[in-house]
């Protein structure tokens, strides 16, 4: 029997539930499908999705902060682990005009990427790598 595998969920860990799903809705148009409490974790949980991409985010009530050598894409490269996720976008210039326009953090500017298409990379509230691609 062939096993058919297919992307499921990304996990990330915030320091702040409420700020991170604000974030993301309002930046990328997810929507918060559940919540709920970790009370054996001394935490929350929630599951924010957009056609098909999901982002299982946690926060603890004492969560440890990102390193500072994880918050530049060039340092976290050479860090074994997941590095960031993509969120692809139909027009590249709107969306780094639209981010830029929401305050958000940008770690690059449009440039074009291994796969030869334009991409740049942006931070979430907690310095989280996200890349934008075409």
């Amino acid at each position: 029997i062939k096993q058919d595998f297919s992307f499921d969920h990304v996990a990330v860990s915030v320091s702040n539930l409420d700020r991170s799903i604000a974030f993301y809705e309002n930046n990328f148009g997810f929507k918060c499908d559940r919540m709920m409490d970790m009370p054996q974790r001394s935490g929350r949980v929630a599951l924010l999705k957009k056609r098909g991409f999901a982002i299982e985010m946690f926060a603890y009530a004492d969560p440890s902060p990102l390193p500072d050598y994880r918050k530049t894409v060039e340092t976290d490269l050479r860090t074994i682990g997941v590095k960031h996720f993509a969120i692809k976008v139909i027009d590249i210039v709107d969306a780094s005009n639209r981010l830029k326009d929401n305050g958000v953090e940008f770690i690059s500017e449009i440039a074009v990427g291994v796969r030869g298409l334009r991409r740049f990379f942006v931070r979430d509230p907690d310095g989280i790598s996200i890349e934008i691609t075409e």
